[in-house]
């Protein structure tokens, strides 16, 4: 699959897989060849007035970033770069958000019978301990709690790309014999991530942890946290009720829930 031979964006296209209650709600879907990061597309029209909900998605990105303010290789290939703007109510705790999209990321990429998914503490779904898509969750305080939702999926990664990427990387070229529409996946992944903002709100991230537990990559592994100072070697030992990463550290159990941590698996 070349960009060539792939289907352009088509807002048109990406409502028809919307509910009607969601292309009432949806202000906008705006898609663009390329842009500096669809995160940031939508931090500009917020700061200009919009409302949201609000969607942009573009086929290439120049500064695309992951966690910790990592370069997102965006490369127009067909891959999707997509952004959500939601407003909660100011006082919402937002603890394990990212969680709670990664979980309905995979649900939504298993009903397009692509198997053997796993989400990697806090943002990352993989598959076989290759990345297959990120996710980035973005807040501003204000009158409302801003939020800025990025998702990058792979669809097709060209080997230059994949040479600057520090980590295992595959794509859905790689794990289907018949590519998904991109508008089609497009419009179920913006349907899913507002059923699911909505429940979060509601709920928080109750209503995830019992198929996060089901996901988890980490769980029993022995990992590498690294960050500025130290590196260490631990046992993951799943989440917590906020959503934190629990971890042994020699026979004492910890919880991490600073995301500019990395983390690899050890073996």
């Amino acid at each position: 699959m070349s960009s060539s031979h792939t289907p352009v964006l088509s807002a048109k296209d990406i409502r028809t897989f919307l509910d009607n209650k969601t292309n009432q709600q949806l202000r906008n879907i705006a898609i663009h060849s390329s842009v500096s990061s669809t995160n940031d597309e939508l931090w500009s029209s917020l700061s200009q007035g919009s409302q949201t909900p609000e969607v942009c998605i573009s086929e290439s990105q120049t500064a695309g970033r992951g966690r910790r303010g990592d370069q997102w290789q965006s490369p127009p290939s067909g891959n999707l770069y997509l952004s959500l703007s939601w407003s909660f109510p100011a006082e919402t705790m937002q603890n394990g958000l990212s969680i709670a999209i990664g979980v309905s990321l995979i649900n939504t990429l298993k009903s397009e019978g692509i198997k053997d998914l796993q989400l990697k503490w806090p943002n990352d779904v993989l598959h076989k301990r290759k990345k297959l898509a990120g996710i980035l969750v973005e807040s501003r305080f204000g009158k409302q709690l801003n939020t800025v939702i990025g998702i990058g999926l792979n669809f097709k990664l060209p080997t230059a790309s994949i040479k600057k990427i520090q980590q295992p990387t595959t794509s859905l070229q790689q794990l289907c014999t018949q590519v998904p529409c991109r508008n089609k996946l497009a419009g179920k992944i913006i349907q899913t991530m507002i059923n699911t903002l909505e429940k979060f709100q509601q709920h928080g991230l109750r209503d995830f942890l019992a198929p996060f537990s089901d996901y988890d990559a980490l769980k029993g592994e022995t990992i590498t946290l690294i960050s500025e100072k130290t590196q260490q070697e631990v046992i993951a030992l799943g989440i917590n009720q906020e959503g934190e990463l629990q971890y042994q550290l020699n026979d004492t159990l910890l919880t991490l829930s600073n995301s500019h941590t990395s983390i690899r698996f050890s073996s």
